[in-house]
């Protein structure tokens, strides 16, 4: 390199030199010998009318490697970088290849210098890339602008970046840009990764942010990607994907997090694992290739644990508690970055066991194949809901009933069920927080609702038809309730001192003997309750009823009030206290 010092030099006094003097130097090779990667061929310097030109045929750099100031230990002097050696001269160099921790990048470029640095404007098939750098103390520092193509091929535009190297110590890179399509959002990557004996190695402070993501109608706020311990940039990798404030639509997302790795020797599919709680976790698979694929397969999630992480975002039934039972869930996704690839959901209930209150539904099963696409959530193929017995005070058991989506929300339909010796049918119904619908009742059995009461010697017979509207709005009412029973009797028998009072007063009297044997050809019913249990019977008899040994046309009104929801409790502490008492009369423990 003597001769490119002595140009230098004449460089320096080029203004006293003749115009006309013409001077050429070359240079067949030129080495690092600490940093085998950095060389420099086809050297040439030409001094034509007091200007003095460089040209390179090859120029490789290895900024992890060489330094930017010979001193140091002992041997260091011989890893002084070539752009140091260079004369300090514009260069054109035909071919230049630039070492990164992972990866080459090679093109055209143009060196520039300008006082302490030095300007790289690089153009590669990517497109250009400006680079500034600066020595400091042996290493060097680095700013600029590179296509985002250089990084992955979906990144569009130009990104900027900056970092910095020193012996011995971290390699920082930081750099921003703008999401590739269809993601929209701004992202910053901040990487620290140092060389040891296994190779480069990415630190545990490296870190992508997003600080809003936005995707059809997904929204994602303060994304966070980082490496999980530090991380071999030549060997598989796992990170963690944080985020909060997110929405879907108008729904609140909780806040979450994502274990993203890569399969041992493929760094473009691995393991996923979603956290949604310390107790609740979600297992899959990825695989990017000509777009991103997600596969979770098949697996259960503790009923009780997801309802109460559901119940911290999302508005649930008031007083409904489940205590048994799993939700098995599946997701594939041929390609979550196209719009038109659907993804196909699968939910499934299973042994469920929900109460309300002091009620019971048991062995709830339930089956939701949901499919993603065209921006919205639709159902297909067959999905249902079965409840084998639900315990209200009163058994009400067969329930089943098919499941589907209506512009985004969850309707059952078609329900069905057994109560009373009759049948039990639901109008479709959203199921929201505060559900509300219609259950149509027929041929229930007037014996057994009569059985249930607490009226001592009320009998009848009978088939009862009609509706409750209700509403699941603060607790569960009912609202404009109606019944009817075409043909039947009822009977009351007082006991001795309603008897008593009977002969010494004649309207009692005569009320008892009515309804001692009351024959009806039309019985009406309007009911209604409050939230609380609070219900209001108002019932119309017409027919026919003994008096005074002969029967005559009665019509009967009777208005009646109750708290049913106490009345049915009292009837499960009856039952189940009727169930216990052999067992203590045995000298069990229960």
């Amino acid at each position: 390199m003597g001769c490119c010092l002595l140009l230098v030099s004449g460089a320096l006094s080029a203004q006293w030199l003749p115009e006309d003097l013409s001077v050429q130097a070359t240079l067949a090779r030129a080495q690092v010998p600490a940093c085998p990667r950095e060389r420099a061929e086809g050297l040439s310097l030409a001094l034509e009318q007091g200007q003095l030109q460089g040209r390179l045929a090859r120029l490789s750099l290895d900024l992890t490697c060489s330094r930017s100031d010979g001193g140091g230990a002992a041997g260091e002097s011989d890893a002084l970088s070539l752009l140091l050696t260079l004369p300090p001269i514009d260069f054109h160099v035909e071919e230049l290849t630039l070492y990164l921790p992972r990866g080459v990048a090679t093109g055209a470029a143009e060196l520039r210098h300008r006082q302490r640095h030095l300007d790289i404007l690089w153009q590669t098939e990517s497109g250009t890339v400006s680079l500034s750098l600066l020595p400091e103390r042996q290493g060097w520092r680095w700013q600029g602008e590179i296509p985002g193509t250089v990084l992955a091929p979906e990144l569009g535009q130009r990104l900027t970046l900056s970092g910095g190297w020193q012996p011995g110590q971290e390699l920082t890179l930081n750099a921003g840009g703008a999401l590739p399509v269809p993601l929209s959002g701004d992202w910053r990557l901040q990487l620290a990764a140092i060389e040891g004996d296994a190779g480069w190695q990415l630190q545990p402070g490296s870190r992508l942010q997003i600080p809003q993501l936005r995707w059809q109608e997904l929204e994602l706020g303060q994304l966070e990607l980082m490496p999980v311990g530090a991380q071999s940039l030549d060997g598989p990798w796992q990170a963690r994907l944080s985020w909060r404030q997110g929405r879907w639509g108008g729904q609140r997302l909780p806040d979450a997090a994502l274990v993203l790795g890569t399969s041992a020797g493929e760094g473009r599919r691995g393991s996923l694992a979603l956290e949604l709680s310390p107790t609740l976790r979600l297992r899959g698979h990825w695989h990017y290739g000509q777009g991103l694929a997600l596969r979770v397969p098949e697996q259960s999630l503790p009923l009780a644990g997801l309802w109460q992480w559901l119940s911290g975002w999302l508005a649930l039934p008031v007083g409904v508690e489940p205590s048994a039972g799993d939700l098995v869930l599946s997701l594939e996704a041929p390609d979550l970055l196209a719009p038109s690839a659907p993804v196909q959901i699968g939910l499934a209930l299973r042994e469920g066991r929900l109460g309300y209150r002091d009620m019971l539904a048991e062995q709830v099963a339930a089956r939701l194949n949901l499919q993603w696409r065209q921006g919205g959530l639709h159902t297909v193929g067959t999905n249902g809901l079965t409840v084998a017995a639900l315990d209200v005070g009163v058994p009400i058991t067969d329930l089943s009933g098919a499941v589907q989506l209506r512009r985004g929300e969850p309707w059952l339909s078609g329900l069905t069920a057994r109560a009373l010796g009759g049948q039990l049918a639901l109008s479709p119904m959203a199921l929201t927080a505060t559900p509300s619908g219609e259950v149509h009742f027929s041929d229930i059995s007037l014996e057994q609702i009569l059985g249930y009461t607490a009226v001592s010697g009320l009998t009848g017979s009978g088939k009862l038809h009609g509706r409750l509207p209700f509403s699941f709005e603060r607790g569960f009412s009912v609202t404009g309730g109606r019944a009817h029973s075409d043909g039947g009797w009822i009977s009351y028998q007082a006991g001795e001192e309603l008897l008593a009072s009977g002969a010494s007063n004649l309207t009692l009297g005569l009320t008892l003997g009515l309804l001692s044997d009351l024959r009806y050809d039309r019985l009406e019913a309007e009911i209604s309750m409050s939230p609380g249990g609070e219900a209001v019977i108002e019932s119309r008899l017409q027919g026919q009823a003994p008096v005074m040994g002969r029967m005559h046309p009665v019509n009967f009104n009777y208005h009646h009030e109750e708290n049913l929801l106490q009345l049915l409790a009292s009837l499960r502490f009856a039952r189940d206290l009727g169930e216990r008492l052999p067992a203590r009369l045995q000298g069990e423990s229960e």
